[in-house]
């Protein structure tokens, strides 16, 4: 007995003299928070070569120290969503340059195509052949031609979200937003933005590393009817939770709306970007553009010196920056951080 009760006060006293390292394993394990980051320069090209130590960290304004760094092209998984209920002109502007939307795309990529107005239709499986993509968005032409030429409004976003940090005007006023009393009256039909992005997303998450998810959609960012049952925020963290990024190509009304629109508002939250499709050339520029700037990412993470206290989740805020003037970064702004269990 004084045999057995020696062994159990031996094996208590190692845990307690390792149990620190241990716990600082488990916590590097469960809580190593990773950032893809883009880089631009005053001019709004993407800048590269930079290092490690070029950038600064901060989580809830604490400071955080990079342990891993990363400047390796990624492959990617990429779920391409078309807003077909958007104005007419706008998809027969890009009907021709579906070949362009793919082109980006490499072999060691994967593409899945979907649309969506009142429901979300899902094309096709996981491919790498452009081929399939394009071929799977050949009923665009005859909903075009039944589609007015301009897009209509949908519903204005009722809530603000703060945590989202949406970006305001370059001059540092906010970008006006029509108000509901401006907009004409929405049409009698659903738009379900927020279910396609939240299906698309929910396909993209059992996807295999180390290709980084994306979503690309092309839409006017317009949400109304009862048919969108997919909360806002609900899409947002499940997005953040599983490192994906939304990158936007807007049309109609996203681009009177600018940053305060929806397509904002997935883009900075998960750092992603929107580019404007009011013309052809400006489309075809958005897509080439789009694969290059989430394929060759920066990838920054760290080990959070914060800890949740309780047992719900705590929103993160992220910040970071270079430490070179007139360089803007991108890169998702939050994540929530869960109890080490």
């Amino acid at each position: 007995m004084r045999q057995r009760t020696f062994i159990i006060l031996l094996t208590l006293a190692v845990l307690m003299t390792s149990g620190g390292y241990l716990w600082s394993q488990l916590r590097a394990r469960v809580e190593l928070v990773v950032v893809p980051v883009s880089v631009r320069d005053a001019e709004g090209k993407l800048v590269t070569g930079l290092t490690k130590d070029d950038f600064v960290v901060k989580e809830d304004g604490v400071p955080q120290s990079i342990a891993n760094f990363s400047i390796e092209p990624a492959p990617l998984s990429a779920a391409i969503i078309v807003d077909d209920g958007m104005g007419g002109n706008s998809l027969k502007r890009l009907i021709p340059l579906l070949d362009q939307m793919t082109a980006g795309f490499a072999p060691e990529d994967e593409m899945v195509a979907y649309r969506y107005d009142h429901f979300v239709w899902k094309l096709t499986n996981f491919t790498n052949d452009h081929n399939v993509i394009v071929k799977s968005f050949g009923e665009l032409g005859k909903i075009a031609d039944t589609r007015p030429a301009d897009g209509e409004p949908g519903e204005p976003l009722h809530a603000t979200l703060p945590w989202l940090h949406v970006t305001i005007g370059s001059n540092g006023a906010p970008v006006p937003v029509p108000s509901a009393a401006d907009r004409p009256k929405a049409p009698p039909t659903s738009k379900v933005l927020n279910n396609a992005v939240m299906e698309a997303a929910d396909l993209l998450k059992p996807r295999p590393d180390p290709k980084r998810k994306i979503i690309m959609l092309i839409s006017d960012g317009q949400v109304n009817g009862a048919g969108n049952t997919q909360p806002l925020e609900k899409t947002i963290d499940f997005l953040l939770q599983n490192r994906m990024q939304v990158y936007c190509v807007a049309t109609d009304w996203a681009l009177r709306e600018g940053s305060f629109g929806l397509l904002s508002i997935y883009a900075n939250a998960t750092g992603g970007d929107v580019y404007p499709g009011g013309n052809a050339k400006d489309m075809e520029y958005a897509f080439s553009k789009i694969t290059e700037q989430a394929r060759n990412q920066y990838v920054l993470s760290y080990v959070s010196t914060n800890e949740p206290r309780g047992l719900q989740g705590v929103r993160r805020e992220i910040a970071i920056d270079t430490r070179h003037p007139n360089q803007k970064v991108t890169h998702r702004k939050s994540y929530i951080q869960y109890p080490v269990r």
